[in-house]
C-alpha cells in the first residue's frame, strides 16, 4: 500500500514520531529501536518501549553514532524476545541482511522500518552544531526533496558522500523521505494488512524520488570511483599498505564499529598477540628496527580478509578512527573488487548464498586456475 502520513503545521518531526508510536499502540511492536535526542545535542540509538519516549525520537537526524545492524544482531541473536521494530537506514539494513546470514541476527518478530537517506555527518559536528542552537532543521527538510540536503559547514561523512545506495530495501514499511516536500505529507509504504490495520488508505501520489534520484546517483558514483581510484594507486604505490596503515595505534575501533566483524573471541585480542620483551628485542636485533606497537598490518588484512564480501561500505571504521586512516575507502575499493569477482552484492538479497559459504568448481578458473 503506499499512502502519506499527514503533516500539520509543516511538523515533520512530529509526524513522524505519531505515527512511530501508532506502532506500538496499535501492537504491531512491543518495542522500538530508534534514535532519541537528549537535551545535551546527541541523538543516540535506543530501545523504547514507553510510547511516551517516542516524543525524543528523531529517525531523520542525518546521524548514526554506530550502525544498527550491531544493536539489532544484539537485541535479536538467534531469537527475538518480542515484537520488536527497528528504524534502519539503507546501509544498516544491508548489514543486517549479512548478519542474517552469518547467523549473528534474525528477522523472526522483528519489522524493519527503513528510512531514504540522503548521508549523515561525524556524531561530534552534528551534536555540536545542535547543541549551539543552530541547527537548520526546516532547510535540511527542504533539501531532502532534491537529495541533496545538508547542514551548513558541514560535510557528509566520506562513505555518505560515494553512497549509492540512498534508499531503503527489504524493509516492511519504507519512510520514503527523499524527492517529496515532506511538510505537505511523508510518502509511506506498507503492507496492505498492515496498513489496513493501522487505519490508512492508499493514496495517489507522485513518485518524486523518480525526478532525483539518477543526478545524486551520478554524483556520488563519480565521486565513489576517483575516491576508490587515488586509494587503490595509494595501495600499489611504494610502502602500500604499510603507508596507508602507518598510523595505525591498534586500538581496534575500527573493528569495534564494524558492524561485519561479529567474532566474541577475536584472535588479536587474545593472548596471542601479547608478546615476551624477548620477542621484541630479538626481532629488532634481526631488522635492525621494529615498529611499535606491532601487528598493526597482519590485523588489518585479517580484518580484510574475514569481512570484504559483506562489507557494505557504511564507513563506520573511517569514523571510528582516531588516526584518521581512510579505512572505510581502503575496504570499500578491495570489497568491491572480491564482491565483484564472486558477482556478490551484499545485502542485496536475503537469497543470495554467502561466498564464504559456497563452493564451486569454477570460480577461480577466469584467474587462470586449471580447468
Amino acid at each position: 500500500m503506499k499512502t502519506v502520513i499527514p503533516v500539520n503545521d509543516s511538523d515533520v518531526l512530529k509526524a513522524t514520531r505519531a505515527f512511530l508510536r501508532s506502532l506500538m499502540d496499535g501492537g504491531v511492536v512491543e518495542a522500538l529501536y530508534v534514535p532519541l535526542e537528549t537535551e545535551g545535542g546527541a541523538v543516540l540509538p535506543a530501545l523504547v518501549t514507553d510510547p511516551a519516549m517516542l516524543e525524543r525520537a528523531n529517525p531523520i537526524a542525518p546521524v548514526m553514532p554506530i550502525n544498527g545492524a550491531r544493536a539489532v544482531s544484539a537485541l535479536t541473536g538467534k531469537h527475538t524476545p518480542g515484537r520488536l521494530g527497528a528504524v534502519l537506514r539503507p546501509c544498516e539494513i544491508r548489514a543486517l541482511v549479512e548478519l542474517v546470514k552469518l547467523q549473528q541476527a534474525n528477522f523472526e518478530g522483528l519489522t524493519l522500518i527503513g528510512v531514504d537517506c540522503a548521508g549523515t555527518f561525524e556524531v561530534s559536528d552534528f551534536t555540536a552544531r545542535r547543541k549551539a542552537g543552530s541547527l537548520d532543521w526546516a532547510g535540511y527538510l527542504g533539501g531532502l526533496k532534491d537529495g541533496t540536503a545538508t547542514v551548513d559547514g558541514l560535510p557528509l561523512r566520506a562513505a555518505c558522500q560515494m553512497c549509492v545506495t540512498p534508499l531503503a530495501e527489504n524493509c516492511a514499511i519504507h519512510l520514503e523521505l527523499l524527492g517529496s516536500d515532506l511538510t505537505s505529507g511523508i510518502p509511506l509504504t506498507v503492507p496492505d494488512e498492515l496498513g489496513a490495520r493501522l487505519g490508512l488508505s492508499e493514496t495517489s501520489r507522485e513518485e518524486g524520488v523518480a525526478a532525483v534520484l539518477p543526478t545524486v546517483l551520478e554524483a556520488r558514483r563519480q565521486t565513489r570511483t576517483q575516491e576508490l581510484a587515488a586509494i587503490r594507486e595509494r595501495m600499489n604505490a611504494p610502502g602500500g599498505l604499510d603507508e596507508l596503515f602507518a598510523s595505525c595505534i591498534r586500538c581496534h575501533n575500527c573493528m569495534t564499529a564494524c558492524p561485519i566483524c561479529y567474532c566474541k573471541t577475536c584472535l588479536f585480542k587474545s593472548a596471542s598477540f601479547d608478546h615476551a620483551p624477548d620477542h621484541y628485542f630479538n626481532t629488532a636485533r634481526r631488522k635492525g628496527a621494529m615498529r611499535l606497537l606491532s601487528d598493526t598490518l597482519l590485523f588489518h588484512v585479517t580484518r580484510m580478509n574475514h569481512m570484504s564480501t559483506s562489507c557494505v561500505s557504511c564507513g563506520m571504521c573511517t569514523s571510528a578512527c582516531p588516526s584518521d586512516i581512510p579505512v572505510g575507502a581502503i575496504f570499500s575499493a578491495v570489497g568491491e573488487q572480491v564482491q565483484a569477482t564472486f558477482a556478490y552484492t551484499p545485502g542485496r538479497d536475503l537469497a543470495d548464498a554467502l561466498p564464504l559459504v559456497t563452493f564451486r568448481e569454477s570460480e577461480w578458473t577466469e584467474i587462470g586456475e586449471a580447468k
